[in-house]
């Protein structure tokens, strides 16, 4: 009867052990989630670290950056992987991989270490869209209403392209810039945020 319940109270204390977690959630690009445009060439990391239990901290973590989803779900052809860093720092950690390219979309994901030396899973992968980044990337010429601006009151002007598309579209990124608001619309909707 005694063995039984030392028994029983090492594996409880076991299973109480194994379930201490804490996992990395709600990642962060330059403080936005899963941002499109970013125009910094080392962007800064950040993460919610959530556990069950108490008193349970962040000693280490690793941080690992592909331009292929499926690659970094496999761990291969990454263009940085921070390797298991000694560190309780969940925000601000500065990319320290290969030179990022102008308009390529990038999916990382993170996993830590806590006070127990349990490692967490990876989390969710979330991904970034760099800007360009270069003038020598803009190949758009500029578009304007045909008038000069001045003072006189004018409508807003309207400028719309017509085109037709004959494959399926994958992923398409519009960069816009302009002298004051504006609102892009496909096929009559609008897309993005009223910047």
């Amino acid at each position: 009867m005694i063995k039984t319940k030392l028994l029983l109270i090492i594996t409880v204390f076991a299973c109480m052990g194994a379930s201490i977690r804490l996992s990395a959630q709600n990642l962060l690009v330059e403080n936005k989630v899963n941002p499109i445009g970013i125009d910094v060439k080392s962007p800064r990391f950040s993460c919610q670290l959530i556990s069950d239990k108490r008193n349970v901290v962040q000693t280490s973590y690793e941080i690992r950056v592909s331009d292929n989803l499926q690659d970094l779900l496999k761990n291969k052809k990454l263009v940085w992987n921070s390797g298991k860093v000694l560190s309780d720092s969940s925000v601000y950690v500065l990319y320290k991989g290969k030179e990022l390219q102008s308009n390529t979309k990038y999916y990382w994901q993170v996993r830590t270490w806590n006070n127990k030396s349990k490692s967490a899973l990876w989390s969710q992968p979330a991904s970034w869209q760099m800007a360009l980044l270069n003038t020598t990337d803009w190949k758009a010429k500029w578009i304007g209403p045909g008038f000069i601006e001045d003072s006189i009151m004018r409508p807003s002007p309207v400028f719309r392209k017509e085109f037709s598309i004959n494959k399926k579209i994958v992923s398409a990124t519009a960069y816009i810039t302009s002298h004051g608001l504006y609102e892009a619309t496909i096929n009559g909707q609008r897309i993005g945020e009223l910047i």
